[in-house]
């Protein structure tokens, strides 16, 4: 089960933290809408997506952005790291009407960052999500937060990321470093493209950096640590 691990923070220097930076401004200079809405997909489990996801909103977040992370993949139970209280209610206790929404926000995970947990469920998952008051939450969030990051499953477990996109400014496609066949990708790729979804771009994740240094030639890595040590 794999744990919710943010790790960005304001003032660390090194390669990882500035990739984050790029992928901030990228999506900057992308959408310059104000109280955005943003969805991060995979293709398959494991590729990085629910770290790639959180840490952006980090990023954004120690900006002073107001930004709140929503873990929208219900079928999987995921434990917060560095969090003392249990979840027994989420986003889905809220989709069910069973709960308000401020019942089950966590707020100041970390500072300027809330959190919108998810309780595990086993089946109407994709109903929940296609009905009514997703729209409803969505449009309040987008009110109360500069940012809103949207976590969910990969594309080959469900299309929530798809149906989720028609509410989102874009979607963030991470791909994990040889970890996915072309043709799962393009089929993944197709499935957003029918829901009329913007794709911001791919993140690429999981790179071994010997491997990108020695294959590719690119010494990214050695030039921006050389500089930041002066």
């Amino acid at each position: 089960m794999p744990e919710l691990n943010i790790f960005f923070k304001k003032d660390s220097d090194n390669y990882l933290f500035e990739a984050f930076r790029v992928l901030r401004s990228n999506i900057h200079f992308l959408e310059k809408n104000k109280n955005k809405i943003i969805v991060f997909t995979s293709t398959i489990p494991n590729e990085g997506k629910t770290t790639i996801s959180a840490n952006y909103a980090m990023s954004e977040a120690v900006t002073g952005k107001k930004v709140i992370l929503v873990n929208c993949d219900i079928r999987r139970f995921r434990p917060f790291d560095g969090l003392k209280t249990e979840i027994t209610h989420g986003i889905e206790s809220v989709l069910l009407g069973k709960k308000k929404i401020n019942e089950v926000i966590i707020e100041r995970f970390e500072e300027n960052l809330d959190l919108l947990p998810s309780k595990h469920l086993n089946g109407g998952i994709t109903e929940l999500f296609l009905g009514g008051r997703i729209k409803e939450l969505l449009e309040d969030l987008r009110k109360r937060y500069d940012l809103v990051v949207l976590d969910t499953p990969p594309l080959s477990i469900a299309t929530d990321a798809a149906i989720l996109s028609e509410y989102a400014d874009g979607v963030v496609y991470v791909c994990g470093y040889n970890m996915v066949k072309k043709e799962k990708m393009l089929r993944a790729k197709k499935i957003l493209e029918r829901a009329g979804a913007k794709i911001y771009g791919v993140v690429i994740n999981r790179i071994d950096e010997k491997i990108y240094v020695n294959e590719y030639g690119y010494d990214e890595y050695k030039y921006y640590n050389n500089y930041i040590k002066g």
